[in-house]
């Protein structure tokens, strides 16, 4: 195998490992973390009837409490403890912790109804339980978080790459 064989079957690799994490970040995007600073960061997500949000405890002692009643629980300090709720009907969906409440520690899950087949009767019956709320009329989340972007830009580049080594391999 010669160099120049062995150097663009790396940048295919690493195209393709690149390319992955991309897609698993991007599915990722359905998470909360509450932090030791007191706050929700991604507090405003948006998501699609049927998906689920992850609260994951970076740090401090807190609870997730929706406005419907649904709850984490007591409060916990335990970091990696995790929370998860999926949502069945669409609606805007507020949270806080109870504790920090007054210091802002609150947040909202837009919920938009699915957008394949059955139309916007399909999602309005499907049980959200009390106080589901209606829509906001807000679009849900559609591009990358600005985190990703840098690893978006460098999966481009070393495409760009790949093919200008493929380009300039001599013929003949």
């Amino acid at each position: 195998m010669t160099t120049r064989s062995l150097a663009l079957r790396s940048l295919m690799a690493v195209l393709a490992c690149m390319t992955l994490m991309v897609g698993t970040a991007w599915a990722a995007n359905n998470s909360v973390r509450l932090t030791a600073d007191n706050t929700f960061q991604s507090s405003a997500v948006s998501v699609d009837v049927g998906e689920t949000v992850d609260f994951t405890w970076d740090g401090g002692f807190h609870d997730v409490t929706f406005a419907d009643g649904v709850s984490s629980g007591a409060p916990v300090g335990d970091v990696g403890t995790i929370f998860s709720r999926t949502f069945d009907a669409a609606g805007s969906y507020a949270y806080v912790c109870t504790i920090h409440e007054a210091m802002g520690m609150i947040g909202t899950v837009t919920v938009a109804a699915a957008a394949s087949g059955g139309g916007a009767g399909a999602a309005a019956g499907s049980g959200g339980g009390a106080g589901a709320g209606g829509s906001t009329g807000a679009l849900p989340f559609t591009g990358p978080e600005e985190s990703l972007l840098p690893v978006l830009g460098a999966t481009l580049a070393l495409g760009g790459a790949l093919m200008l080594l493929r380009l300039r391999r001599p013929t003949g």
